[in-house]
């Protein structure tokens, strides 16, 4: 956000303070003055390869384009300041930590004289310069940088403000990498108060509080890292802090598809079908305000472009900022001790309401009235010189109003701002409603994190519970099952842990195989084979030092984070492959001691998912058994055969979407899928569904879906190709593709998006998407689970199966069906232990996992009789 941005939505919005610091602090300042070309192409290229990952890279067109900056803005100009941070991220990233502190340094040194000493913008500076310090072992040069930057914080605003929390946790890294355990757990401790002792009752500081806290990860595992350490003190309670740990975990990782699954579970546990649509509105109207909020931002952001592409109003923004930068800098003093005063003043009338007469509050009238004259002089103070500013601002309003559009800009905006505040009115008023008629929906719709104890009895007792936090350096393993809570440190981190993954995922995905080969591939665990030694040293690595709390539980029950959440966990190898053992031989995969063999295997997003999940009615209220939706009308008929096998997207669809509605030419162009009829058909007859309820062909359409009532069916299965976003020209969200209409509409276009799932109102025990890579997050790099998944939780699914990688057409049927008719035959056994049956006919078959284990079961997956 630029100067004007935030000029303007100050003006417009009246962004709390909050929010202000943290524009000052993102080091992302688009000036009026905007950068020559040959320099916008060099930082256009440093971005580009920073995002890519390609840091060496990213260096070499940051080091050319700084002095450009200089030459451009100045060598002690904001921007100048700017362009030396990103080399520090750069060079930190490219691993020169050398190189990191020098610019870092630099920019401190700039941002002082710009800025002055105590701005929030300092304060970044110090945090990464003693960062740097930290991870060179300089860690006594990084502690007054650290104390420093914390001071600065609390400083603007107060000490109770998740702001300072940064503070608190890097003083944590300081005295964890000096080994000093106590000081480390404690600085950890005060993070964690600060980030998650906010107020979340207004929608949008819920969301800002929920992203800081993503931002914040380590602190928590940090926390972990120093209560490790200290379990074996003398005097140390260990249990205490398992239970600790195991909150902090949670804390740590909320998703969008936990928190889908938690409004879900709240809705449905009611037990009330009126309230549960009041709480359904008011979830809906939640989400509404973060909309209209993102809107808004977007209607400021062009507005923004227009503003400064104006040449009058580009020379008074320049001059407002630089005005209102020195006025910041010169009155840092007097705004220091406003600050002070206010925070003394707010605590007085904590302790000493105005008219009550309470034991050492004798003085209060007095002191109250000492401060309020003090805060009259520095207002005085702070207000004296302002007349050129507002002189300047004048100047910005009027060649604003000049502006074309500004009157379509303007009425715009009134209606955004308008939508909003009575959206949240709405929001509030019902809000208030529902927690008096129903008083443990707060409880339901915002869980806490569960204490050992209470997980632990929510267990059956052939259960056991793994949960996996992954931080940047260590992560951490804990496992419950109903008489046994242990905990475990993992001595790998996210790149060790991605890396992993992406290997056997490498090996695993048919499409990722068919293009290695396509090229010439050869390497092992690609091509023909799987890397089974590497499942094993993965399985030791992460569940290995909890494997006498897994051994001898039927259903194992996952919540991964980090890369752990793209890899189905059944892929893993408990004992190391027999030396010189071909890895794609039928006898080799038949004999492998693969994870599902010895466990039934179920994923939750949360552990307050499971929580949610085993308080709801076993079963639901939905009357009929099967809905089924699959072999939509589609003419591709150039596909290779295993194009034809898999479902799937093709490549390189270009012209898949066009104007905001699906290219409905491109959509049929998709390869048919013929044998999800008979697919459904079969589970239709396993389940006892009528004819009417399997849909195929032309009754495979986006309009029977959003019209049919689904919530009167216990499972629902869509059979067809998935689509994830970022695949495709035009597509922001993940797609089931359906029967694409003659003429395209808002209301069929012939996909079946995320956004258009989670408006369907469902009451299903099971939905299952035999398609492609439906476990993927909601765009390239999103969370797992935040796309088709998260959706499905939102409208009412109790429980998924979805894939992590694209299906072969032939074992998805066979999956399917044989765990529908496991089901039916054996209903007590639950879904993931029937699941895991018909994985088991596949393996004794001699396929390999890419066939039997592209799907997970995530949610409710065991048995309903504990």
């Amino acid at each position: 956000m630029d100067f004007g941005h935030m000029r303007c939505a100050l003006k417009h919005n009246g962004l709390c303070l909050c929010l202000f610091l943290l524009v000052l602090m993102a080091g992302e300042a688009v000036l009026a003055q905007q950068p020559s070309r040959e320099l916008q192409n060099l930082q256009d290229a440093t971005r580009d390869f920073y995002k890519a990952g390609a840091h060496a890279e990213a260096l070499q067109f940051a080091e050319r384009a700084l002095p450009l900056v200089i030459r451009e803005y100045g060598p002690e100009h904001e921007q100048t300041s700017i362009q030396h941070y990103s080399l520090g991220l750069i060079s930190e990233a490219a691993g020169n930590l050398d190189a990191a502190g020098r610019y870092y340094a630099e920019c401190l040194r700039i941002r002082e004289k710009v800025y002055g000493p105590e701005s929030a913008g300092v304060a970044v500076a110090l945090e990464a310069l003693g960062a740097v310090h930290v991870k060179t072992g300089r860690h006594d040069a990084a502690e007054p940088l650290f104390r420093r930057a914390l001071k600065i914080r609390q400083d603007l605003v107060g000490r109770d403000h998740a702001f300072s929390a940064s503070g608190y946790s890097n003083l944590g890294d300081v005295s964890l990498a000096r080994g000093d355990w106590a000081e480390a757990l404690a600085s950890y401790r005060e993070a964690v108060r600060l980030l998650t002792g906010q107020d979340t009752s207004h929608v949008v500081v819920k969301s800002i509080v929920e992203e800081d806290i993503k931002r914040h990860r380590d602190t928590f595992v940090g926390l972990c890292r120093a209560a490790w350490q200290r379990r074996s003190v003398p005097g140390a309670n260990s249990a205490a802090l398992v239970d600790e740990t195991f909150g902090a975990a949670q804390l740590a990782w909320q998703t969008s598809a936990a928190s889908a699954l938690a409004k879900m579970t709240t809705r449905l546990g009611t037990a009330n079908t009126d309230l549960g649509q009041r709480i359904r509105r008011v979830q809906d109207l939640s989400d509404r305000v973060l909309t209209l909020h993102n809107d808004d931002q977007k209607l400021l952001t062009e507005w923004s472009a227009v503003q400064r592409a104006d040449p009058a109003y580009s020379t008074a923004l320049d001059e407002f900022r630089a005005l209102s930068i020195a006025r910041g800098r010169d009155n840092a003093p007097v705004a220091k001790r406003q600050t002070q005063l206010v925070q003394q003043l707010t605590g007085l009338l904590q302790r000493c309401p105005p008219g009550q007469k309470k034991a050492g509050c004798e003085g209060s009238d007095r002191e109250r009235e000492t401060i309020g004259k003090e805060l009259a002089e520095l207002s005085k103070q702070a207000a004296a010189g302002t007349d050129r500013v507002m002189a300047v601002h004048r100047r910005m309003e009027a060649a604003e109003r000049a502006l074309p559009g500004y009157q379509a800009f303007t009425a715009r905006r009134t209606a955004l701002r308008n939508d909003i505040e009575r959206t949240e009115r709405e929001v509030k008023d019902a809000r208030a409603q529902i927690v008096a008629a129903y008083p443990d929906y707060v409880a339901l719709a915002e869980p806490k994190p569960l204490p050992v104890v209470q997980a632990q009895s929510l267990l059956n007792a052939d259960e056991v519970l793994a949960v996996i936090l992954v931080g940047s350096a260590k992560s951490f393993v804990w496992a419950l099952t109903r008489e046994r809570a242990e905990w475990a440190e993992i001595d790998a981190g996210t790149a060790v842990l991605a890396g992993h993954v992406a290997a056997l995922r490498s090996g695993l995905d048919p499409l990722a195989q068919q293009d290695a080969e396509g090229s010439g591939g050869s390497r092992a665990g690609i091509v023909g084979g799987f890397d089974i030694g590497r499942a094993h040293g993965l399985y030791k690595l992460v569940l290995g030092p909890v494997a006498s709390v897994i051994e001898g539980k039927r259903h194992l029950i996952v919540v991964p984070t980090g890369p752990l959440t793209s890899l189905p966990f059944q892929v893993l190898v408990t004992r190391p492959p027999p030396a010189g053992a071909v890895p794609a031989s039928p006898e080799v995969l038949r004999d492998t001691a693969w994870l599902i063999k010895s466990h039934a295997l179920s994923v939750l997003p949360s552990v307050q998912s499971l929580s949610a999940l085993r308080k709801l009615a076993p079963g639901g209220q939905a009357p009929n058994p099967f809905f089924g939706m699959g072999d939509p009308v589609l003419q591709g008929g150039d596909a290779t055969e295993q194009q034809r096998s898999a479902r799937r997207a093709p490549k390189t669809p270009a012209r898949f979407y066009r104007s905001g509605l699906a290219d409905v030419r491109a959509v049929r162009e998709l390869a048919p899928l013929p044998d999800t009829a008979e697919e459904l058909r079969t589970i239709g007859k396993v389940l006892g569904a009528p004819p009417d309820a399997i849909n195929l062909r032309e009754a495979a359409s986006e309009t029977k879906a959003k019209t049919a009532p689904l919530n009167q069916y216990r499972i629902i299965h869509f059979a067809t190709h998935g689509l994830v976003a970022g695949d495709l020209s035009g597509l922001a969200e993940p797609a089931l593709v359906l029967t694409p209409p003659a003429v395209p509409t808002e209301a069929d276009d012939g996909l079946l998006t995320s956004s258009e799932i989670a408006a369907l109102k469902l009451n299903a025990d099971w939905v299952v998407l035999s398609a492609c890579n439906t476990a993927a997050g909601a765009a390239q790099g999103a969370e797992a689970l935040s796309g088709l998944a998260r959706a499905f939780f939102y409208a009412g699914a109790r429980a998924l199966l979805v894939s992590h990688w694209s299906v072969y057409s032939d074992a998805a049927v066979e999956l399917t069906t044989r765990t529908f008719a496991t089901l039916a035959a054996t209903p007590k056994i639950g879904r993931a232990e029937a699941f895991r049956r018909a994985m088991l006919g596949l393996i004794a078959e001699g396929k390999p996992p890419s066939h039997w284990a592209p799907f997970v079961i995530v949610g409710e997956g065991g048995t309903l009789a504990r």
